[in-house]
């Protein structure tokens, strides 16, 4: 039986996280890294050039991305689904993933 996460941009950090719930923390970490940011790995995270886009064009490369990002850095889950929420002021990065 395969277990689907849905997991968001907007989600809190729990520093105590373990097991499962750690891998789950780890694709919420690169949902909201950009690059520069981690010092031991520069190209790792979001790219910032398209943040002013709009939201048109902005959205496929998030989801894009998204899929990359987690594939590269998170080998253990595998993404399901991606989508940007757009309903508030700031959009939000929505991914629902499975644990291998």
């Amino acid at each position: 039986m395969i277990i689907m996460y849905t997991l968001y941009s907007n989600q809190s950090i729990n520093w105590k996280a373990k097991g499962t719930e750690r891998i789950l923390q780890n694709v919420s970490n690169l949902l909201n890294t950009f690059m520069y940011e981690v010092a031991y790995d520069r190209i790792m995270g979001r790219n910032t050039d398209y943040i002013d886009k709009p939201m048109s064009e902005q959205i496929p490369l998030v989801i894009s991305e998204t899929y990359e990002l987690i594939e590269e850095y998170e080998p253990r889950v595998t993404v399901q689904r991606v989508s940007v929420l757009t309903d508030n002021e700031d959009p939000i990065i929505k991914v629902v993933v499975d644990i291998d």
